[in-house]
């Protein structure tokens, strides 16, 4: 113990007591060992595991220990996941595992003959979380090295959730970094240690647990409109109309590092939960979507879908990404999957353009005209412009006469700001209005109440069977 404590890490059962509310822990095979003699010291097996309550509501656990027999995995310790995989699968409640271990028990007996009934589940350990995903949340928590099978649990959960130690790798020795693995996807929130670990755990349980809380709007939340610059061609901070739109301290980012273009994330407007995706103008991209940001906002609709919480989309975007390097990532059949999940989501989506929304970007945004369903509400700002390509790309294309025969390099920047301005004029909140591109165009300050109305017309409905599965990375 003395040595996790020195590394500022918990034991594996002061991680589930942490996890779960006091009290509350039911351990499984408390008294499993590596072999049935009465004198072995290898405690639960190196996997400590069981149910427990998290703000009251059921959730099974796990942690595997890496000081009894580096929390290898063995027959009997996967016999304990299949055990509450089970629980987990029978009655919808969310699984959490903490994967820090060496993988395999290299020396681990083959079972004996199966003289006895044995307490396994109806799945095994990999299928069982294929099972549960999209029926109820799953979440693996690095802290430590995650070796070969632990890391494949990480990659079948929902959510991953990685200490700045933490280390991905195999047994033949190759690690890459949690900050590394949260660049491709792999890791959906990074955190300093293994309290901010269990307590982002509980944050991300509450939105699925925990229905409707109390809910403040920010302080800040009637001044949303001056986030966005005057200047049309300013980039500016989506986060911070998040903060703004949605309750007080309610927004828990996911996938920050990877596919930056894309912000999705958790969050509760009016104490209800909602999920939300926004392009984000101060990335690389400016907003545009390549090929992770395509699959990234397309995993977070499965995700939202999946557990039944409503959508909410900001739309500040120039369009997919073209080019060279976007057909090398794959632009040509990534940028399918958010039109995809779209088309088949069943939960309420509430779309906010706030700029720009050019070529198939919207469609993606909002899965407005291709999907089998529209967004329950279509909103805009005054500050809005659309078209089948950006204002400026447009000039280059109706002046390019002008623009090529122009003496210096001023007038030709000249003639095409001046024809996107007109463009821009031509094409604004109000006229958006007038020809009902836009169920509504609202004042910054009144989006929040306006979604707030339409969602309390539509409650959380909980589909009484698994709609599918979320994309496993």
């Amino acid at each position: 113990m003395a040595g996790v404590h020195g590394r500022g890490r918990f034991t594996a059962r002061e991680r589930l007591a942490a996890l779960f509310d006091e009290g509350s822990f039911i351990e499984y095979g408390a008294l499993a060992g590596a072999t049935t003699q009465p004198e072995d010291e290898s405690y639960a097996d190196g996997l400590v595991a069981g149910a427990g309550l998290v703000f009251g509501q059921p959730v099974v656990g796990a942690s595997y220990d890496e000081t009894v027999l580096g929390g290898t995995q063995s027959d009997r310790n996967q016999r304990k996941m299949s055990k509450l995989l089970f629980l987990a699968v029978e009655h919808r409640w969310p699984f959490v595992c903490f994967v820090d271990g060496a993988g395999a028990r290299l020396d681990d007996p083959l079972p004996p003959p199966p003289i006895a009934v044995t307490p396994r589940g109806r799945f095994e350990l990999y299928d069982g979380l294929a099972e549960l995903n999209g029926w109820a949340p799953t979440v693996a928590i690095a802290s430590g090295r995650v070796v070969d099978g632990h890391a494949g649990i990480a990659v079948l959960s929902d959510l991953v959730i990685a200490t700045a130690a933490a280390e991905f790798g195999t047994q033949a020795g190759h690690f890459r970094s949690a900050g590394d693995y949260a660049k491709s996807g792999d890791v959906d929130v990074l955190v300093e240690d293994e309290a901010e670990a269990i307590a982002t755990v509980r944050r991300y349980l509450r939105f699925y647990l925990v229905e409707d809380v109390a809910g403040a709007a920010a302080v800040d939340a009637d001044q949303i409109a001056d986030v966005v610059p005057e200047n049309r061609r300013r980039p500016y901070d989506m986060r911070r109309i998040l903060a703004a739109f949605a309750d007080s301290d309610s927004v828990l980012e996911l996938g920050a590092p990877w596919g930056r273009s894309m912000l999705t994330a958790l969050a509760r407007l009016e104490g209800r939960t909602v999920g939300i995706y926004a392009n984000q103008p101060k990335s690389p991209l400016a907003g545009a979507i390549d090929a992770a940001a395509a699959d990234k906002a397309a995993r977070f609709v499965e995700l939202c879908d999946a557990y039944d919480y409503p959508i909410v989309s900001f739309v500040d975007n120039p369009g997919y990404m073209v080019g060279p390097q976007a057909e090398r990532e794959g632009i040509a059949r990534h940028h399918a999957r958010p039109l995809a999940a779209l088309h088949h989501r069943t939960v309420p989506l509430c779309s906010v353009q706030i700029r720009k929304a050019y070529g198939l970007g919207p469609f993606a945004m909002s899965g407005w005209g291709a999907a089998r369903r529209v967004p329950e509400l279509r909103l805009a700002w005054p500050s809005v412009e659309s078209g089948g390509m950006s204002l400026e790309g447009a000039a280059y294309l109706v002046k390019r006469k002008e623009i090529l025969a122009a003496a210096t390099k001023e007038e030709a920047m000249a003639i095409r700001n001046g024809y996107a301005e007109r463009m821009r004029d031509a094409a604004s909140g109000l006229r958006a209005g007038r020809s009902y591109q836009f169920d509504d165009i609202v004042e910054p300050a009144e989006t929040r109440a306006t979604i707030g109305a339409m969602l309390r017309r539509i409650p959380r409905q909980r589909a009484p069977k698994k709609k599918h599965a979320i994309d496993p990375r």
